[in-house]
């Protein structure tokens, strides 16, 4: 019978086997695990995405006067104030409309005066006698037309010298030229035309401008307003510009079969140095943490990454049924050497208090074993699982949307007999390269970084496992 061997001699025999396989497809796989260590990281959590700089709002300058430009003080880039000249058109034909509504409500006035005279002295004239009821009436008819012209020369002044104002268009915000469309000499038509009139120029307030990105819907839910953006651009590679998310716009954007979310990002630009158009990178902070223990991504498995390692590697399933809790106590797996053992008091247990298997029992079972207790389950029992179920699919949707939140983990260890096994953890925020250990591992610790692709090299692994006995590992003896 042969004797165990350690995990160093493990990796000695799979590169040995490895490299007897010549040309073969597993001999592309890497073949010696590496190793972590814990250690003390800063760790930032983000979304990027690229998209451009647009100004919050851009105003068309139009005019409400038709005629040719005769002056245009601004030009494009100038930073003009609320008020200030933009374009001042011909006035001469609003000028004479102006002139002429200005005469004509003297007269309006003057008539009104006059028939307001004469209906008084007919109001005498009737009393007395002197005058009969129809002169009465025409003279109280004459008296009402004449206020009636009064009112319609004042309206008719008004508009004109609203027509003159227009002639003059001055700026009706504080901002920056982006775009000019005429020059002076140009003919304009106002806004009164069926064509709408003619845009004379463009205008923005550059002081806060947005960058609009779109973010893959898998990461879209970590997204929420006020998040912090660091935003960076070509023009400024060594500076960093910060804002924050306003908005996810709700309808999806669908390109090459990819569905995304436009994201608007608030970015204060004082300075104006961020311009429209400008192509941005955006790193949406989710979540940070200062000092804190972390392992590279490699040295940490999800319960699912963990399970195909366990199936690939042909080690016992039980040592996917412990877990630890966030401050650190808790089971720990069981090792190879001892594959049966259960997991310590407090950890997680195979069986609740009301004798039902726990999620973690479920999952290492096989779907002929999970078919075969749901047959054996009262409907009571099985209603208890399924709302235990919902439970706990709604604990993982609300820790998918707050990426820090704690959650539980797995490393490969080798402990001081020389053994490989699994260590449940708990982990936290994740980075690109680094996630936050919460609570199973100590600074200083070592881990090694078993990768997935030990799941296409099983058949490799296969043929070895039936050469010689692999602590963590079973031997295949059939």
């Amino acid at each position: 019978m042969k004797k165990p061997i350690s995990g160093t001699a493990l990796l000695a025999l799979v590169a040995l086997a490895v490299t007897a396989c010549g040309k073969s497809k597993a001999s592309e796989a890497a073949t010696d695990f590496q190793t972590a260590t814990v250690e003390r990281r800063d760790i930032v959590s983000s979304v990027e995405a690229t998209g451009s700089i647009e100004p919050v709002q851009t105003i068309d300058i139009k005019s409400q006067a038709s005629g040719e430009i005769l002056q245009m003080p601004v030009d494009i880039a100038d930073h003009v104030q609320k008020g200030q000249l933009l374009a001042k058109v011909d006035p001469r034909n609003v000028q004479n409309t102006y002139d002429q509504a200005k005469a004509n409500l003297a007269v309006a006035q003057a008539q009104a005066k006059i028939n307001a005279d004469r209906l008084a002295r007919s109001q005498v004239l009737a009393d007395s006698g002197a005058i009969t009821k129809d002169e009465l009436q025409t003279a109280i008819l004459n008296d009402a037309t004449a206020k009636s012209d009064l009112v319609k020369a004042e309206t008719n002044l008004e508009l004109a010298r609203k027509e003159l104002k227009d002639a003059t268009v001055v700026a009706p915000i504080s901002g920056t030229v982006i775009a000019k469309d005429v020059e002076p000499g140009t003919i304009i038509t106002s806004t009164n035309q069926v064509s709408g009139g003619t845009t004379i120029l463009q205008m923005a307030d550059l002081t806060t401008v947005q960058v609009r990105t779109l973010v893959d819907e898998i990461d879209i839910g970590k997204v929420q307003p006020g998040l912090t953006a660091n935003i960076t651009v070509d023009a400024f590679p060594n500076r960093t510009f910060h804002g924050t998310v306003l908005k996810i716009e709700p309808q999806a954007v669908v390109q090459q079969n990819v569905t995304q979310f436009a994201v608007l990002t608030r970015i204060n630009n004082e300075d104006r140095s961020l311009l429209p158009g400008m192509n941005a990178d955006v790193t949406i902070v989710i979540g940070q943490r200062d000092s804190v223990l972390a392992l590279p991504n490699a040295g940490i498995k999800t319960t699912d990454e963990a399970q195909k390692l366990v199936d690939a590697l042909g080690m016992d399933p039980s040592l996917l049924q412990a877990s630890v809790s966030s401050n650190g106590s808790g089971a720990t797996a069981p090792t190879a050497a001892d594959p049966g053992r259960e997991p310590a008091a407090g950890g997680q247990q195979a069986q609740s208090d009301d004798g039902l298997p726990s999620p973690e029992k479920l999952r290492g079972m096989s779907q002929d074993e999970r078919r075969k207790l749901f047959q054996s389950l009262t409907a009571d029992q099985r209603r208890k699982l399924m709302e235990r179920f919902r439970a706990e699919r709604e604990k993982q949707q609300q820790a998918q949307s707050n990426p820090a939140a704690p959650k539980d983990g797995f490393v490969f260890v080798e402990n001081a007999q020389g053994r490989v096994t699994l260590k449940p953890v708990r982990i936290g925020l994740s980075s690109l390269d680094y996630t936050e250990v919460l609570a199973g591992l100590e600074q200083g610790d070592r881990v090694l970084e078993v990768p997935l692709s030990l799941v296409q090299q099983q058949q490799l692994l296969q043929r070895f496992r039936q050469r010689a006995a692999v602590p963590g590992v079973s031997r295949n003896n059939n």
